[in-house]
């Protein structure tokens, strides 16, 4: 493997692009001679000064809960990219609340962006996917999510966020069973608790909270944008292309149990 992990010039789109994870992870693909295309729901201006700021190629609005947005931002990259190697969607709607908590709009809203717009993301790179020809390790395209360890293990206080990744794990995995053949690969990253994103803007507002995240965390501290980043550049390269249908848990272990 080359010192760009075969990675430039490889065509990245990533949703949710303008947060925490989707920046460190599109400036370290960037870095590497990807071509990076950043989705978020920031205004066009706003948005393509980042990607400047990031190293990327282009900035689109597009809202990973709106079906029509998805599959036209799709199919239009391809076209004016002239490839669609590797989808990463990223974007989420983070809640918080327990059952009694939460309303039929909460669990609507949730599921739309964390698990049926995951699900539409991928029927819109397998379409593309499915035409394009093989690289030289046999593969078509690679779509990746980002899921998190509260899909798989119980975390209280964001009952419908945990629900829907898990449910966005099964997405993974079926949707790799089905296109494996096709050489089109599918796998997600699932972070822990990081300094970052909704984690970083609770802390902010109530510092005594790390104590309870770092009971929950064996390493005893937070994960970066950055380690997780990293996850992502090994998918994205030609050094994961035997894995497919894998949740890769980054989360200082967080998914074991804790020894005092």
């Amino acid at each position: 493997m080359t010192d760009d992990r075969g990675l430039k010039d490889k065509v990245i789109v990533i949703t949710g692009g303008c947060g925490d994870i989707g920046s460190a992870t599109g400036r370290k693909l960037a870095k590497l001679g990807a071509r990076v295309a950043i989705w978020d729901i920031l205004d066009q201006a706003a948005g393509h000064a980042h990607v400047v700021g990031l190293g990327g190629v282009e900035y689109r609005r597009i809202d990973q809960g709106n079906p029509a947005e998805i599959h036209a931002g799709i199919e239009g990259l391809a076209k004016r990219l002239g490839r669609l190697d590797v989808v990463i969607g990223n974007a989420v709607h983070a809640s918080l609340g327990r059952i009694l908590d939460r309303t039929w709009q909460d669990w609507q809203q949730s599921f739309l962006v964390n698990v049926t717009g995951c699900a539409m993301l991928s029927q819109a790179a397998v379409k593309v996917m499915l035409k394009q020809s093989r690289d030289d390790g046999g593969v078509r395209g690679k779509i990746l999510f980002t899921s998190s360890w509260v899909g798989t293990h119980p975390y209280p206080g964001s009952i419908d966020y945990c629900v829907s990744k898990a449910a966005l794990d099964h997405l993974v995995r079926l949707v790799a069973q089905e296109y494996a053949a096709d050489g089109i690969l599918v796998n997600a990253v699932s972070p822990g608790i990081l300094d970052a994103g909704s984690s970083r803007k609770a802390l902010a507002r109530k510092p005594e909270l790390l104590k309870m995240m770092l009971a929950a965390i064996p390493s005893d501290k937070l994960g970066t944008p950055e380690q997780i980043a990293d996850a992502y550049v090994f998918l994205c390269s030609g050094e994961s292309n035997y894995m497919t249908g894998q949740i890769m848990f980054v989360d200082g272990g967080a998914s074991l149990t804790k020894r005092d």
